[in-house]
């Protein structure tokens, strides 16, 4: 049987769970929320505000320390009292976002990586750079509760980086190199990209379907997935669930990325659409130039597409089969393939899937580039203020 002092941490718990959902509350609605007496509540609410977790504001959301008269005084978590940073290690980018005590977007930083393949020691000294120039702009750098790293592949729950092709890094001991270079702020956990994706995708969704039964797709150099379920991310027992990327769906991709032939990412990730361009007649050394090519009209342009969008169905419709989820979120730098193919694609994963076979909302995610980096942040926080972890495992 749990004792006061774990049953009031709960109920402070339940109080801040409530002031992050509606922004801001009377201490009267928190109250009635938390099925409280108004004294029980008022206790709860004093410890709260003594810790720095919670302030009172006026209806214009002045604090009450620089307000003047007698407006009517509401609660909201104290944005100040903690801030959570996340780092992405992308093959091309690193960024590092920050998120304060309410989960708001902060800071955001992004600079090329030095160096591809991306030398481990020198990704780490720059990501140190990172974080310090942040911590240089607060007046306490101290409310930071920490760091999460993201990196597209896999990892264990050791902080090390198993194998990530797109950096070209097999067993990097990632978290412990990065944490000897920032000393005493925590790193707190090594995770995967397409984890971090969901999780900035879901919290900033603002269409009116709930994502906490979805899979979300990251396409990019490689092909991440995410598989939530329940609001939370679904990890099995060694971390690595949802590497969509690596299903075989075929004999031969249109390029070489693992050692799998025919597996997902190669027929859909950056470097398949490219190599299937090139095979075709065309000419386009990144991304953006196929895209003018397509978006020009070019023929062989338009075939890739047609392609892609068959192949990503074919991968969509196994996930579908396996795990029925009610949307699919597609995301990353390849995802603006979908905004070009989406019926396409639809029509493609109709014929992939048996006749009255439900299948799952296909949406666009709306996070740009810097969803890895900021979803990192949210994960720190989710699991911060939770009090739990934002994962499940199998």
């Amino acid at each position: 049987m749990a004792g006061p002092v774990v049953l009031r941490r709960m109920n402070e718990m339940r109080a801040l769970e409530c002031l992050a959902a509606t922004g801001s509350m009377s201490r009267a609605d928190l109250a009635r929320a938390l099925s409280m007496t108004r004294s029980t509540s008022s206790s709860i609410v004093a410890s709260l505000l003594d810790e720095g977790r919670v302030q009172e504001i006026d209806d214009s959301g002045q604090s009450r320390e620089s307000r003047t008269g007698r407006p009517s005084i509401r609660l909201r978590l104290n944005p100040d009292h903690a801030h959570y940073l996340g780092a992405d290690i992308g093959a091309s980018f690193l960024r590092v976002a920050a998120v304060d005590y309410r989960g708001r977007s902060r800071y955001l930083r992004e600079e090329r990586v030095p160096s591809r393949p991306a030398d481990p020691g020198t990704v780490v000294e720059r990501i140190g750079v990172m974080v310090e120039d942040y911590l240089s702009t607060l007046k306490d750098p101290s409310i930071v509760a920490g760091v999460n790293v993201a990196v597209p592949g896999i990892v264990d729950l050791d902080g090390r980086v198993l194998r990530a092709p797109p950096l070209g890094w097999v067993g990097v001991a990632v978290q412990e190199m990065l944490q000897d270079r920032l000393g005493a702020l925590p790193v707190r956990r090594l995770v995967n990209d397409a984890n971090a994706f969901a999780l900035a995708a879901r919290s900033l969704h603002r269409g009116p379907e709930s994502l906490d039964e979805a899979v979300f797709v990251l396409l990019d150099d490689g092909v991440g997935g995410c598989i939530m379920t329940g609001g939370r991310i679904l990890e099995g027992v060694g971390g690595i669930a949802g590497e969509l990327g690596h299903m075989p769906i075929g004999e031969a991709g249109f390029c070489d990325l693992t050692a799998i032939r025919g597996s997902f990412e190669s027929y859909v990730a950056r470097q398949a659409v490219l190599s299937r361009f090139q095979t075709l007649g065309g000419q386009a050394a990144h991304l953006a130039e196929y895209l003018d090519a397509l978006d020009t009209g070019d023929k062989a342009a338009r075939q890739v597409l047609e392609d892609w969008s068959w192949q990503l169905a074919r991968g969509l419709a196994i996930v579908t089969t396996l795990l029925n989820p009610a949307t699919v979120v597609i995301g990353g730098r390849v995802g603006t393939l979908f905004a070009r193919g989406e019926k396409l694609v639809q029509e493609a994963l109709s014929r992939n899937l048996l006749e009255q076979t439900p299948g799952p909302r296909l949406i666009l995610s709306e996070v740009g580039p810097e969803g890895v980096a900021l979803g990192a942040a949210m994960m720190l926080h989710e699991t911060e203020f939770a009090g739990e972890p934002a994962v499940a495992v199998t």
